[in-house]
């Protein structure tokens, strides 16, 4: 595929970044565009979520379902994108946006960091495809990263790639186990472990080589301590100043 623009490669210990931008629970909503941009305003990079519709749109949208987000029910996965598109957020005045809309919108001066939600009936291979080449198509810097070894290496080999590392904690340690083993097939660019798992895959044989981004900062001392740790971390809820402040000076 010809791309009319490229994705750029950013360091990605030059941000911090804001967990599905920067919403509260009593303001912007998480993954709307609003909040989205508030954080590239603020001068902060994002972490934010894609999943496919029905007609294989990529949709901005953490969960499974409406219900939590939403005063509807459903799965997103059987919904077209233009329906998804019209359904208003809880807070309002926010709408359901897709990566389209997203990408479109975006200021490109600071980085973005997409998740790919792969469950329910999504293949990861074309899944990772179809967003791979949106964001290659992108005129800044952006990267994607995934749980699912499969999306991650189906991702473009041009696009910056992460594998999120899901907690330790989870099934007795055995799915973090297998996804530090698969880093010697995947390769990717950058991890992304739990805040829980910092320091283990930071010295882990496998993952130490790798640059990290942590998830999810929710405190300030976790943020002071994740400093010296990590990389970069993805936080939530935190004063944008104060985030600046002990992440550098380079935001």
């Amino acid at each position: 595929m010809a791309y009319s623009r490229l994705a750029k490669p950013f360091a990605l210990a030059d941000f911090a970044y804001a967990h599905r931008g920067l919403w509260t629970e009593d303001g912007l909503p998480e993954n709307s565009l609003a909040a989205c941009l508030a954080a590239a305003d603020a001068g902060f990079g994002i972490e934010f979520d894609v999943r496919p519709s029905s007609d294989g749109e990529p949709i901005v949208f953490h969960d499974e379902t409406l219900d939590r987000m939403t005063a509807r029910s459903g799965r997103i996965e059987q919904m077209t994108s233009v329906e998804l598109q019209s359904i208003p957020l809880k807070a309002g005045s926010h709408q359901i946006i897709s990566l389209a809309t997203l990408l479109s919108a975006w200021p490109a001066t600071t980085p973005l960091l997409c998740e790919l939600k792969i469950d329910g009936t999504t293949d990861p291979v074309s899944f990772a495809e179809r967003v791979g080449d949106m964001l290659l198509d992108h005129d800044g810097p952006a990267a994607a990263m995934s749980f699912s070894v499969t999306a991650v290496q189906a991702l473009p080999d041009a696009l910056m790639k992460g594998q999120l590392i899901a907690p330790s904690s989870l099934a007795d340690g055995a799915w973090f186990n297998q996804t530090l083993n698969a880093l010697k097939d995947t390769r990717p660019d950058y991890v992304a472990p739990n805040v829980e798992d910092a320091e283990a895959v930071s010295t882990h044989p496998l993952s130490a080589r790798y640059p990290s981004v942590i998830w999810t900062v929710r405190d300030e001392a976790t943020l002071h301590a994740m400093k010296n740790i990590a990389d970069a971390q993805i936080f939530e809820n935190l004063n944008p100043g104060m985030v600046k402040s002990i992440c550098g000076s380079t935001l």
